[in-house]
């Protein structure tokens, strides 16, 4: 394994060539080879390189099994890639715990605009890094922890960003909050996307991004940005985010002594439905509305999208739920989900974009 002993922040590991045993190691075991959050320049034969993001949540390993069966084909480190790749490997110590983020620390996927904590400096290395490499292009791995279609995300609507979205999914999400996300940094850098892979585990997600990075890494940079021909695309736009209410206790199904909120037990199947107003999300106790709905320009929006009636948590108005999710822990470190809106083919053909 050689580790540069070049200078570089805190934190920052920069290693020069894959470590030996990438491939094979179990991601328990990951931290015996990297010390922490990794990046590594991977050798390719011609090119731009690519820019690639895995496990900024420790408990999302899509991108980790997709990366080794990968690289691990094309018989690296012995022998080169198609082209260069420079992989960011984030959050090491919950990786190895199989936990989104340990206790205490702050979101990996959420450091990237900001000064207030210590991973501030490090996403700001890792950045001027990437700006340095200056890749063809930007790619953030993730799973959902609710149940969604596997599906694209970008930052900016242009046509580098769609092509890189419509490879991987029909359906593709456009969103600016929140805005200290890597893909969002990214997007400053070169066209970025980030890709929802399903839920962590799941060996067709693992295959869907192995196959998709292997068409990235094998494309010649003039056709890079070609998009598929004859390819329609679901466009959402995500308008709004759910959020508990400060101090409330949620849960699933009949609520109970020890749960403020319980919400329905089927709420993951409403992700990416067109869910009509008068839908039920669950219902609350104590009399104090257990959530709150931002919007993008940070503005409570609750009575906009909710109502809270008898107990019950209703949609107001029609609305395109995402990454609902029964998992307690991200919906008390992150959120209950996301609200959309299809962004309809007449806006799309507007400005000047094909879906």
């Amino acid at each position: 394994m050689e580790h540069l002993t070049l200078s570089h922040p805190p934190g920052l590991h920069l290693f020069d060539r894959l470590p030996e045993n990438f491939t094979g190691i179990a991601i328990d075991r990951l931290d015996s080879i990297l010390p922490g959050p990794s990046l590594i320049r991977i050798g390719g034969e011609k090119g731009s390189p690519l820019f690639v993001s895995i496990l900024l949540h420790g408990n999302e390993t899509t991108g980790f099994a997709a990366m080794q069966q990968l690289l691990a084909g094309y018989g690296a480190p012995l022998y080169p890639l198609p082209r260069p790749l420079l992989l960011l490997v984030g959050n090491v110590a919950a990786a190895v715990r199989g936990v989104r983020k340990l206790d205490g620390q702050t979101d990996y996927n959420r450091i990237w605009q900001g000064e207030r904590y210590p991973e501030h400096l490090l996403a700001r290395h890792v950045l001027a890094e990437i700006s340095r490499a200056n890749p063809i292009a930007g790619i953030d791995l993730h799973n959902n922890t609710g149940r969604n279609p596997h599906y694209g995300c970008i930052n900016r609507l242009d046509h580098e960003s769609l092509s890189l979205a419509r490879r991987f999914s029909k359906t593709i999400v456009w969103f600016t909050e929140p805005h200290e996300v890597l893909a969002v940094a990214l997007s400053a850098i070169c066209p970025a996307v980030t890709l929802e892979c399903g839920v962590s585990g799941n060996a067709t997600g693992t295959s869907h991004v192995e196959n998709y990075l292997r068409h990235c890494l094998e494309l010649p940079d003039e056709s890079f940005f070609t998009p598929p021909a004859n390819h329609h695309n679901d466009l959402f736009h995500t308008t709004a985010r759910i959020l508990l209410s400060e101090g409330i206790r949620p849960g699933f199904g009949p609520c109970d002594d020890d749960t403020d909120a319980c919400f329905r037990e089927d709420l993951e199947t409403l992700n990416f439905e067109r869910v009509p107003g008068g839908t039920e999300l669950g219902r609350y106790r104590n009399g104090r509305p257990p959530l709150v709905v931002i919007d993008n320009q940070n503005r409570d929006v609750t009575d906009h999208y909710l109502l809270f009636s008898g107990n019950r948590i209703l949609t107001r108005v029609p609305v395109v739920p995402s990454m609902f999710t029964r998992d307690v822990k991200v919906i008390l470190q992150d959120c209950l989900g996301y609200i959309m809106e299809p962004y309809e083919t007449k806006q799309a053909n507007a400005a000047g974009l094909h879906l």
